[in-house]
């Protein structure tokens, strides 16, 4: 998209119908209070005209490359939990990293519910800030009408798109299967003789996977043995007090299967809290393979998800859109792997 004729703070002003220096208020939130119902017009007529500060018509100036080798990257949702996850720690450094290995630059990174702000959206989604987007779990973004109506705006404006684990709207994603890999945590500890297995997790292909893997041992599907983590505690927390409610209530297992290390990490808090052992009494075994997996005793036996690898292939794709813009993009299933330790009792 060229702007042939850049929006002024004047167009703005006059579609909003304020003076130019409310318009300026509004921009840098002050000196002078605006009211709420002027604020409102001000943004309105903002996302209308798609303006945009003039700060920005400098990377004209710089040439194209700038724009070219910068991405930006979206998380779905607030992101504020995703940050602090060690998981996505390490997917997100391996971005960071690989893009400098390629020479192209982060530009930034915010999350979803951010976008909403006519004045934030116009600054950091166009063709003259980054060429290539990032969506980090962008099942997270909300269906509403005012969602779509961001991606709609969002997908002409950014002619280069990958997903990360998840995707919206058939973009190519980056990810792994989340159902093979519970499939395989599951499958192991049946192995082992397990019957009466918990899962802690998401509602995701992660529980389909657990479900699945019990009918193909001709085992029923206890729904009382499973729980989701809960949205406004970190998974550790939500972990602990699932299984601290399962021994209390003495719902029979003898295993547990949690969808992510920080929960397993949680859940063997619990089991050692109220007197018993991992494995002797309980085994414990989850995906994602973080540092701390090996680290906590007993170590954690664990479906390793290749974090780095997913970053790189991010960078991958976005560079093979830019070389073939006219081929159809495919999306990249990686491989998972079940490293065995000590917390399922196969490696004593």
């Amino acid at each position: 998209m060229k702007e042939q004729n850049p929006v002024t703070q004047e167009d703005v002003a006059r579609r909003a119908g304020v003076s130019r220096s409310v318009v300026s208020y509004v921009l840098n939130n002050g000196p002078r209070k605006v009211s709420e119902e002027t604020r409102q017009r001000v943004l309105a007529a903002i996302k209308e005209l798609e303006y945009r500060p003039n700060e920005f018509a400098q990377r004209l100036k710089q040439g194209s490359d700038v724009v070219q080798n910068s991405i930006g990257i979206v998380t779905g949702g607030k992101g504020y939990n995703l940050i602090e996850r060690p998981y996505y720690n390490m997917i997100l450094s391996g971005l960071y990293d690989y893009a400098y290995q390629q020479r192209q630059q982060i530009s930034f990174l915010v999350y979803w519910d951010a976008l909403h702000d006519p004045i934030f959206f116009n600054k950091h989604i166009h063709e003259q800030e980054v060429s290539s987007l990032i969506l980090i779990l962008p099942s997270l973004i909300p269906q509403t009408k005012k969602d779509r109506e961001l991606l709609d705006q969002m997908l002409p404006r950014i002619p280069h798109i990958v997903c990360l684990e998840e995707t919206v709207l058939d973009l190519p994603t980056v990810g792994f299967d989340r159902a093979a890999a519970a499939h395989s945590a599951m499958t192991h500890l049946l192995n082992l003789g397990h019957q009466r297995i918990a899962f802690v997790g998401l509602n995701d292909q992660r529980v389909v996977g657990h479900r699945q893997a019990l009918l193909e041992h001709n085992l029923p599907v206890d729904e009382r043995l499973i729980a989701f983590l809960e949205d406004s505690a970190a998974p550790t927390v939500s972990a602990y007090n699932i299984i601290t409610r399962f021994i209390e209530t003495e719902v029979e297992f003898t295993a547990i299967f949690t969808a992510t290390d920080e929960a397993a990490i949680g859940a063997i808090a619990a089991v050692k809290d109220h007197g018993l052992r991992v494995p002797d009494d309980i085994a414990v075994v989850s995906i994602d393979n973080i540092e701390l997996a090996s680290m906590v005793r007993p170590a954690l036996t664990t479906v390793d998800i290749p974090k780095h690898q997913i970053a790189r292939f991010a960078i991958q794709s976005l560079q093979t859109q830019q070389a073939f813009p006219d081929q159809s993009q495919v999306s990249i299933i990686l491989p998972t792997k079940l490293i065995v330790r000590e917390s399922c009792g196969a490696n004593k």
